[in-house]
Formats: C-alpha cells, structure tokens, sequence
C-alpha cells in the first residue's frame, strides 16, 4: 500500500481536479501517440489504440478522482495495492507527457526538469500554472517510486 501526502489547499487540489479532467483526453490521445502501436496490422493497430486510449482515460478519472477524494490536512491519498499504484504513477506520467507536448513544446527538456531555470514571471499566468502542476505531478512520481521501488534514487 503507498500513501501520497498533499501538502495543498483544498483550492489547490480543486484546481488540479479540474486540469486533470480537462487533460484526460488529451493524456489518453498523446499516451497513443506515443505508443509504438505496431502499423503492419490494421485490426491489431486499431485493437491497441482503443485499448490504450481507455485505460489512458481510465487512469486519468482515477488521478482525478484521487485528487477530488484526498482527505485530512495535509490530505493523504492511499493506493490500495501495486496494481493501483502503477496505475496512478502512469496516469501522472501520462499527464505531465501531455503538459510537455502541448503546454511546453517551445521548452527544452533540461529547462523543464530543472525549473528554476524558467523566468516564471515571463511566462502567461496559464503556463505557470500548467508549469506547478507539471512539478507538483513530478514530485508525486518521485514519491510513489520511491515508496514502489526504494532503491531507485539510490
């Protein structure tokens, strides 16, 4: 079981749930296109893109609904078991790929990962804020690896 704590105001957590309801869609369309689908089979092709596109959008309502449901202060988010929390590690990976393609495109990488590099201040109020959530999802992902797999920031 692996816990996340949310140390955000309920607005906050509002705002992300709203973001993440709008960005489903998108995070199941680029979680597809990212996807090596293998083209020489026209039905395997079309099986594997509406596949993946459910569970992309699956797994984004459960972010969500994760987010909407967190209680206490700070309000804890619980995965019940490995299956889940892979699930909401790859919703949060499948959002914030989504961020970079479509919010972040003119960003480099290493300006992105390491954001103290952006001028925030340069940047429309609507990129700061996609910006702090892109962060805030990234350091949700640190958190649940390192309570799935502890070695791995060794």
């Amino acid at each position: 079981m692996a816990e996340l704590r949310l140390s955000m105001t309920q607005e906050a957590r509002t705002v992300l749930t709203d973001l993440l309801r709008l960005i489903a869609p998108a995070a199941a369309r680029v979680s597809v296109n990212r996807a090596n689908v293998p083209g020489n089979d026209e039905e395997i092709a079309g099986f594997w893109v509406d596949t993946l596109s459910a569970q992309a959008s699956e797994e984004a309502r459960l972010l969500a609904a994760a987010f909407a449901g967190a209680k206490g202060e700070p309000a804890i988010i619980v995965l019940k078991n490995e299956g889940q929390a892979h699930a909401f590690l790859r919703a949060l990976s499948a959002v914030r790929l989504a961020l970079r393609d479509l919010v972040f495109a003119d960003i480099t990488d290493a300006q992105l990962e390491s954001n103290d590099e952006l001028d925030d201040e340069s940047l429309p109020t609507e990129k700061r804020h996609a910006l702090a959530c892109y962060a805030c999802f990234g350091l949700l992902q640190q958190s649940l690896i390192s309570q799935l797999c502890p070695e791995a920031f060794d």
